[in-house]
């Protein structure tokens, strides 16, 4: 809210008050940052399997497989 919109009396109310804030810093310390990437936990991997699969999808499942095994032919 800017000053200009509290009322005076409001205003003087609020200027008997003296609030300290303290400095909070935002940015954490690097090595804060690396225990919190080290220690946050892991996704299961079997959440990748519970989306049920369309018949494109289940068609498209030897692809990867294909192309794996292509250059392995030309050795």
């Amino acid at each position: 809210m800017k000053k200009n919109g509290i009322p005076d009396k409001l205003k003087q109310k609020m200027d008997q008050f003296n609030v300290e804030v303290p400095e909070i810093t935002m940015k954490r310390s690097l090595s804060r940052r690396i225990a919190d990437w080290m220690f946050t936990s892991a996704k299961n991997p079997a959440d990748y399997f519970t989306k049920p699969l369309t018949p494109l999808g289940m068609a498209m499942l030897p692809l990867p497989i294909l192309l794996c095994t292509v250059p392995l032919l030309f050795i």
